[in-house]
């Protein structure tokens, strides 16, 4: 149940940051360069450089905006609860199975 809630709770802080983000990286690009931002590289009229670099910022602003999130909603989190936030499930091998299903010698 706690996962559930830490998931809506990093989806609340998320979504605004993602936005924020996508904006800054358009305000960038328009900053740099007078044309719009490049929508879809694959383009024939797109040039390698403005494809290079719009993926390079944008790919700057996707790591940027991931951390921020995750760094978010755990402080959200321990704030709102005062414990740390759940970890990821953790899903076991089948070698672990496997030594569980075996039963004890001796």
């Amino acid at each position: 149940m706690a996962r559930l809630l830490f998931r809506f709770v990093a989806a609340a802080v998320a979504i605004p940051i993602g936005r924020a983000v996508t904006k800054a990286t358009q305000t960038a690009w328009l900053t740099a360069r007078p044309d719009d931002p490049v929508k879809d590289p694959k383009r024939v009229d797109v040039r390698w450089q403005d494809a290079l670099i719009w993926a390079g910022l944008t790919g700057l602003g996707t790591a940027v905006a991931q951390l921020v999130s995750t760094k978010g909603a755990d402080a959200v989190w321990r704030a709102i609860t005062g414990m740390p936030p759940p970890g990821p499930k953790v899903k076991k091998s089948k070698k672990d199975k496997a030594k569980q299903d075996v039963p004890a010698v001796g």
